[in-house]
């Protein structure tokens, strides 16, 4: 996944309720530097209303719709160099990557990282349930019986990203318009509208695609066919060329450990026992899908 689509989407989780109300407060300012009595903000756009055959004259400013929305965007994007009282636990910044050793604690360690967080954010790509760090820590999550998931399609970031982005330019280009010609022709709202619903809609299919078919990605999981770095690269980093330890035995030990807790028995004489990884199988395609899609 990209780094840009995955951050906007962290913003839409993290910053957009401190960026909505922001931009109200900044509406609210407008509004009274607007006002006859402070004169602070000049009104620069004029409506020609006739009524009972004559013509009136309604000032006002486009500076709510310049301000505002530009507030929400700074908001939206720098709240958290702000506000750093929360801590978040990130897999790949928080399990160490190139010791052997720590990196087995980190792993045997996720179910106590999990227990004692408060919310689980997944930010979701159709990519996801192909990769086995992702599912391995969200079936853990709700095997601990925890209910707090924070489902985020990274493509609904996009697409709300471009809405917000559009509506903006939109808002922008006509009081640009208007401020240089004294007017606003339909055919120019009707080109700025027009070119950002192309391009919303555009997101939008692709975000409603990923959708429908993650039904199909959970009822055929199987982590047995589930990627990871180190197997994908042949356990050689592509970087140093050194060995790569196999993540993928950690998680089978780790889910073995996990199966065994629950009283199962992994023994292989018994064709009617299910092993640790159809145990798992079975977590994904039965427990995952009602907390996605309630």
């Amino acid at each position: 996944t990209e780094r840009l689509a995955k951050f906007l989407a962290v913003c839409l989780v993290y910053n957009v309720p401190a960026a909505a109300a922001a931009s109200w407060l900044a509406a609210l300012a407008v509004l009274f530097l607007e006002l006859d009595m402070v004169s602070v903000l000049p009104r620069t756009l004029c409506f020609e209303a006739p009524h009972g055959g004559a013509v009136y004259n309604h000032t006002f400013g486009s500076w709510g719709l310049i301000i505002c929305p530009a507030v929400f965007l700074f908001v939206a994007i720098f709240w958290q160099d702000v506000s750093q009282s929360r801590q978040v636990f990130v897999d790949k910044f928080c399990i160490h990557q190139t010791d052997p050793d720590l990196k087995k604690a980190g792993i045997r360690g996720i179910a106590g990282f999990l227990k004692n967080s408060e919310r689980l954010v997944v930010l979701w790509t159709a990519s996801y349930f192909t990769r086995l760090w992702c599912t391995y820590e969200l079936v853990s999550w709700i095997h601990l019986g925890k209910s707090a998931i924070c489902f985020v399609p990274v493509s609904f970031a996009a697409l709300a990203s471009m809405l917000t982005l559009g509506i903006y330019a939109h808002c922008v280009s006509g009081s640009i318009y208007y401020a240089a010609f004294g007017k606003l022709p339909l055919w120019v709202t009707f080109l700025s509208l027009g070119t950002v619903c192309i391009l919303v809609a555009i997101c939008a299919r692709k975000h409603v695609r990923e959708l429908a078919d993650l039904p199909g990605q959970l009822a055929l999981f199987s982590v047995r066919n589930a990627h990871c770095f180190c197997c994908d690269s042949n356990h050689v980093d592509p970087v140093t060329h050194g060995a790569l330890q196999c993540d993928r035995q950690l998680v089978y030990d780790a889910l073995e450990d996990w199966y065994l807790r629950y009283g199962h028995s992994v023994s292989s004489g018994d064709s009617e026992q299910l092993s640790s990884l159809d145990f798992f199988d079975s977590q994904v395609r039965e427990k995952i899908r009602p907390h996605l899609m309630s």
